[in-house]
């Protein structure tokens, strides 16, 4: 079981999701020096702040399947 701020997971992590997490942290990679490029590092980090809070939402959204 993993536990993931209070949220528990007992299944195991599918194929698809891995590949999306992996692909997600390699953009934000790319995001922060691209911004590091353009704007300097006190920008950098703050970008690279607001991306990792907005996967964080996004990674603990509700899985709800419409019916």
């Amino acid at each position: 079981m993993l536990l993931l701020g209070g949220v528990s997971v007992d299944a195991p992590t599918s194929r698809g999701r891995l590949v999306g997490a992996v692909v997600a942290a390699l953009l934000g990679v790319v995001f922060f020096f691209a911004i590091m490029g353009v704007f300097g590092l006190p920008s950098s980090i703050a970008a690279l702040l607001l991306f990792v809070a907005l996967a964080l939402m996004v990674f603990r959204r509700s899985q709800k399947v419409p019916a």
